[in-house]
């Protein structure tokens, strides 16, 4: 369960299917429609102990913003609050008292706040649809300091879409010479480390709950919009071939700022020294089409 907060909207499930709601409501569909694709589409959320809830409450919390809450999503929430089986979950786990008090709150004022209509519906927004800033396949050399440059390079291009994002990845590229295409062809993704979750549960109950290390592909996507109060400029050096396709909401759910890119690869390369025995990715395994992920 991917949890930063007792608040309604800090989970994973939360940002997910609040965003593919309303993108399918500003496109003009009804919300009882919008409720039937999304419960058929996410059976795996419903089933799961740890996330059924916060999809539901995204559901109702989603419904009443366009004042169409639906009465049996409205008594689901209920019985999940009044019978504290969020509460008793979240116990489960060992959050601590003053969490599971905050949770307590935070469910109770939205079950209160959801008991009233709202007074107007949230307005439908006409989406303006852009391209993104880089084409895919493009190498891009950044300047890291005075003396030094980096590579970046862009595995997917969106068209027309509302965000007109980028998938980039972080190369490791450090050299005094502006990098050449040859440069990127033999390039690696820089990976680094960073801490999930293993879950075990038996007859619907959570039996374990524990952290693990994984290694972390610096990919993410990134904003057509944000590209112009970003600071960072980018030289493209040339273009490589990209076999893959990406989807924004399917690969790499990590988005982050243009101004990171730099900041990122500087970190990585000033704790260069504890990075003994990460794994390596070369760029082509993101832009072939293999039948599996080779780690290398």
């Amino acid at each position: 369960m991917g949890t930063w907060g007792t608040g309604i909207s800090s989970n994973d499930v939360y940002e997910d299917i609040n965003c593919e709601f309303f993108e399918l409501y500003n496109q003009g569909m009804e919300v009882s429609a919008i409720t039937e694709k999304l419960i058929k589409e996410n059976q795996d959320l419903i089933e799961s102990l740890e996330d059924q809830n916060n999809f539901w409450i995204t559901i109702a919390k989603s419904q009443w913003e366009c004042k169409a809450l639906d009465a049996k999503i409205y008594n689901r929430i209920k019985d999940i609050v009044e019978s504290e089986k969020d509460i008793e979950l979240w116990k489960e786990l060992n959050v601590s008292k003053s969490d599971l008090t905050k949770r307590r709150k935070v469910l109770n004022n939205f079950l209160k706040k959801i008991s009233t209509e709202k007074r107007i519906a949230r307005k439908r927004k006409v989406i303006k649809l852009i391209d993104s800033i880089f084409e895919k396949g493009d190498c891009l050399a950044i300047k890291l300091n005075e003396s030094e440059f980096g590579g970046i390079f862009i595995l997917e291009a969106e068209k027309k879409t509302e965000f007109g994002l980028n998938l980039i990845c972080l190369l490791d590229i450090k050299q005094t010479n502006k990098p050449i295409i040859s440069d990127f062809e033999k390039a690696k993704v820089i990976v680094t480390k960073s801490i999930g979750y293993d879950f075990s549960i038996q007859n619907k109950k959570l039996e374990s709950f524990n952290e693990k290390i994984i290694d972390n592909p610096e990919v993410c996507w990134y904003y057509a919009s944000m590209f112009k109060k970003s600071k960072t400029n980018f030289e493209l050096i040339g273009n490589l071939k990209v076999n893959k396709l990406y989807n924004s909401k399917s690969d790499f759910q990590c988005l982050s700022q243009w101004d990171n890119i730099k900041s990122n690869i500087n970190f990585y390369y000033e704790n260069i020294k504890t990075r003994k025995g990460f794994k390596k990715l070369r760029l082509k395994q993101l832009t072939k089409n293999y039948w599996y992920q080779q780690w290398l």
